[in-house]
């Protein structure tokens, strides 16, 4: 997913910051991304797979995540936000995107899997009974075994099946839908005026620290 991040970060720079790329591009690039990164675990997913084959999708989400961050804080400062404050909305951004993504998120769909891989286990042993000629030979604890790896695999299907109609009907109206033709215009200072500027921050507070202290009796 590092590298993905890295990936996304350079292509934005080209494309976003020096080409000038407009939001409604860079947006539907990144849920393009977030599309495929569903698709590929609905059609791949299985429990036999090597873990050397999640490097792809992990490496799409990693660039699709971090282009649709770029862009909606790129969007923020040119929407007038002053500098002095954007890194009060990075924070922000990674709270929300970090923190409430990575438990809510994780939360509601856990639930949801637990929910659908119990009636899918369900159906899945519907089947099974004492008379059945077919499973007097296999042991219970291998049956129930089975059925919940099958269970599992198939309930991972259906709720990325469900995620992935979501995103592509959300990608297609972001598509569809017409916005104005608004271009990145946001301009950052260089390392040097930000260094300046905090060191004159700094000088400053010590100052006025200083001048509290001499003035206090």
């Amino acid at each position: 997913m590092f590298a993905g991040i890295i990936a996304g970060c350079a292509f934005t720079y080209f494309t976003f910051a020096i080409r000038k790329w407009r939001y409604k591009t860079m947006t539907a690039i990144a849920f393009g991304l977030a599309v495929i990164y569903l698709a590929y675990f609905y059609f791949v997913i299985d429990y036999g797979v090597e873990k050397e084959m999640l490097f792809v999708p992990l490496f799409i989400r990693g660039a699709g995540a971090v282009i649709i961050s770029i862009v909606f804080l790129t969007s923020i400062v040119q929407s007038g936000l002053p500098f002095q404050v954007f890194p009060q909305a990075l924070t922000i951004n990674g709270f929300t995107g970090a923190v409430m993504g990575a438990t809510f998120g994780p939360a509601v769909i856990g639930e949801i899997l637990r929910r659908t891989m119990a009636k899918n286990a369900d159906l899945l042993s519907a089947n099974i009974v004492d008379f059945n000629p077919d499973l007097t030979h296999i042991p219970i604890a291998r049956i129930y075994g089975i059925v919940q790896t099958q269970a599992l695999v198939v309930s991972m299907k259906e709720i990325y099946g469900w995620l992935l109609i979501i995103v592509a009907l959300t990608s297609l109206l972001v598509i569809l839908v017409s916005y104005s033709s608004v271009r990145p215009f946001a301009i950052f200072p260089k390392w040097s005026n930000v260094r300046r500027v905090i060191k004159h921050i700094v000088h400053t507070d010590k100052d006025i620290r200083n001048n509290e202290i001499c003035t206090q009796p």
